[in-house]
């Protein structure tokens, strides 16, 4: 029987490991807008990983997750606006 947090957490593997890679992309090519793309993946991959942890019960671990993916949404997005 599968988990039923397994597409959830799919997707925050997948959104890590694009995130590094363009991480690593935009670090040696030097494009700004890789780099807020990867942020804006890493808060894809933070939101999976609180509602794997709201699905488990453990709210305090999900606010935590939820409010850095709002902090790194909102600097990203200030970023990407003064643009």
């Amino acid at each position: 029987m599968r988990s039923p947090t397994e597409k959830i957490t799919l997707i925050e593997i997948l959104s890590i490991a694009i995130a590094g890679f363009f991480g690593l992309l935009a670090m040696v090519q030097g494009y700004l807008t890789l780099m807020l793309l990867t942020f804006y993946l890493v808060c894809v991959s933070l939101i999976c990983d609180a509602l794997i942890y709201w699905q488990k019960g453990h709210t305090a671990h999900t606010g935590k997750q939820v409010l850095r993916a709002a902090v790194i949404f909102i600097f990203t997005t200030y970023i990407l606006i003064r643009l």
